[in-house]
């Protein structure tokens, strides 16, 4: 373990900084140092030591300084770091503990104490990273295991449509970059990203002869078809009740086809009582349906379908949406040009590496 192990010493007496890298060289450490609590922690944010000896009194930053600003750094706050000072009473120690210290050994030291202390510093310090690099890989990996969970539901609902397994991949996408320009958190707009992916998932419960019927629907199986919203909310909701994902997905699928001035369905609400998620996907589901071909129609050319959701038509009209987000998709349409475009076919790679490889291009 030591011979991988790298120790900073920080002390403004170069013959303790001395003593010191006699002692732990011994014993197969690399060995830093550094005469003040300014240049240690400079050294400290280049060479990323496993373990800091810090004294206390030092000119400029002192010891409890130092560990502060260690504490602060990110990229630093995990190094363990043991006092080694000259002062002996219980006020300092408790002081050296609460700045980020993890254990005080006072001078003059005994080599074979310091050298059982720092070894169970480096020793658990080790441990607990091992543990972190586990449990971010397990969270990882459970997290791919979801992504896919939601996508498997996603494509069972495009099995029972028409489409061609990439429109919900794309709605993510759009809804994902809307969000976005709304100021949403990164965390909200993945969140989204995910969960816009399943507003037709209700889809599953209408029968096939409606479903997949040629020509236009009559009134009673409109009024069938339009069930497809509740239905998919009512899927949803079952498993929401600790799941924020699959809360938003739920109010998605139930309010995607309300309209900003109320003529929507299937509750007839307008405006802000619409949910948010749900405003942003209604706007890319009509402009993907829109993009694209299907049995009964040619798709619209990127012209035509702007012309449409912003000056409106039989099938649409700009009062159906949220008046921000007509505004946001007027200034962004060349980045839904590109999403439409460049994912036409099918693709291994998950959504959220789709997103990130085009919110690098954006």
């Amino acid at each position: 373990m030591a011979k991988n192990s790298t120790i900073l010493a920080i002390d403004d007496t170069p013959e303790n900084l001395g003593l010191l890298e006699t002692i732990l060289e011994q014993e197969d450490y690399d060995v830093l140092v550094a005469t003040s609590g300014e240049h240690g922690y400079q050294i400290a944010q280049n060479q990323l030591p496993d373990l800091i000896l810090l004294d206390i009194m030092m000119p400029g930053w002192g010891g409890f300084e130092t560990a502060r600003r260690i504490q602060a750094t990110p990229e630093l706050k995990s190094i363990p770091i043991l006092f080694l000072s000259a002062l002996d009473d219980v006020e300092s120690k408790v002081k050296a503990l609460k700045a980020g210290g993890v254990d005080f050994v006072s001078k003059p030291f005994q080599r074979q104490e310091l050298l059982a202390r720092i070894k169970t510093h480096i020793e658990l310090s080790q441990l607990r990273n091992n543990l972190q690099e586990q449990v971010e890989l397990q969270t990882h990996e459970l997290h791919h295991s979801y992504e896919d969970a939601l996508s498997l539901l996603s494509i069972a609902s495009e099995y029972r449509d028409y489409e061609t397994g990439m429109h919900n991949n794309r709605l993510g996408l759009y809804a994902a970059l809307i969000a976005e320009k709304l100021g949403w958190s990164a965390e909200d707009c993945e969140m989204i990203l995910f969960a816009a992916p399943l507003h037709d998932v209700g889809k599953i419960g209408i029968p096939d002869n409606i479903l997949h019927k040629q020509g236009p629907l009559d009134s009673s199986e409109w009024a069938v078809m339009k069930t497809h919203a509740t239905i998919g909310a009512k899927i949803l909701n079952s498993k929401s009740d600790h799941n924020i994902l699959l809360k938003m997905a739920a109010q998605i699928a139930q309010g995607h086809h309300e309209d900003y001035d109320g003529s929507g369905y299937p509750d007839g609400i307008e405006a802000e009582d619409i949910p948010l998620a749900a405003r942003i996907t209604s706007l890319c589901d009509v402009y993907d349906a829109l993009r694209s071909k299907r049995p009964y129609k040619e798709g619209f050319n990127r012209e035509q379908t702007m012309d449409i959701i912003v000056n409106g038509d039989s099938r649409t009209k700009p009062e159906h949406f949220d008046p921000k987000i007509i505004e946001i998709f007027i200034a962004h349409e060349e980045q839904f040009e590109q999403i439409f475009s460049s994912m036409q076919d099918g693709s291994n790679a998950s959504l959220m590496k789709q997103y990130r490889h085009l919110k690098q291009q954006w």
